[in-house]
């Protein structure tokens, strides 16, 4: 049992002497990080070999991370439970800024919300929104950061499906206006909602992104015009992005520099 239990921990550590620098690794170069024998070695990557977990390179005759392996990681990121991760976060949001924090991904042209936090606390803000509700996305900043993440031809399809309906005197009616708000929330990483979908409220959201860094939801803060100075916007813009960037890397995303 005790030789079963040092084999699998020499397998998970051969695994993981590959990194980005060093993808292919040979025998040797296997052993000397491992500190073991090249008999040893050679028998456990001989096993992940065989089952796929590592591949040979038949020029190099160096070693490397194998399709299986990926596969499975692929798999577990796949089924991860991404709004369990999200759900602390923006609660601990909302309680810092004492405002409405919520969290949407797009759909059709609308944002659909997925989760809500801070509502009836500290300062008493109500807004028509529930978890499963929509509104469309255009008027607002969490549907302004959904679009701008989207890739140029899909942006394009899913504009030509839309509608872009005035819900104030601040909301965006035309395309090209709306593209031209797009690329600034490219540029700066961030929307604005200012009094475009209620009257009295601006909001100011980030990108939430996976592992492939692609933008898979948003979340924002929800405050009334009067409480929303040019100071309180910086704090709660900087606050939005570091918990969107927080929630993205608890799900995969690679780490900023």
């Amino acid at each position: 049992m005790a030789r079963s239990l040092s084999s699998v921990e020499k397998a998970l550590k051969i695994l993981q002497t590959f990194t980005a620098q060093r993808p292919e690794l040979g025998l040797t170069e296997i052993a000397q990080r491992l500190k073991s024998h090249k008999s040893s070695v050679f028998r456990i990557l001989s096993t992940l070999l065989s089952e796929g977990f590592v591949e040979k390179n038949p020029q190099t005759h160096k070693y490397r991370i194998g399709l299986k392996l990926i596969e499975v990681a692929q798999r577990s990121l796949d089924g991860f439970d991404w709004l369990a991760e999200a759900s602390p976060l923006i609660d601990k949001l909302s309680r810092e800024i004492n405002e409405i924090v919520h969290l949407s991904i797009l759909d059709k042209g609308e944002v659909v919300y997925l989760d809500k936090k801070g509502e009836g606390q500290g300062q008493g803000l109500t807004v028509s929104t529930r978890k499963g509700g929509r509104d469309p996305a255009h008027s607002c900043a969490m549907g302004k950061v959904l679009l701008a993440g989207l890739p140029l031809e899909e942006l394009r399809r899913v504009l030509s499906t839309m509608t872009l309906v005035r819900r104030t005197p601040h909301t965006i009616t035309e395309i090209s206006a709306l593209e031209r708000e797009l690329e600034r929330v490219r540029r700066r990483g961030y929307g604005i909602d200012n009094e475009e979908s209620f009257p009295g409220i601006k909001c100011v959201a980030a990108p939430i992104q996976n592992h492939q860094e692609k933008v898979i939801a948003a979340i924002s803060a929800t405050v009334p015009t009067p409480r929303m100075t040019k100071e309180r916007m910086r704090e709660i813009t900087k606050l939005v992005i570091e918990t969107a960037r927080s929630i993205s890397e608890r799900i995969g995303m690679r780490s900023a520099p």
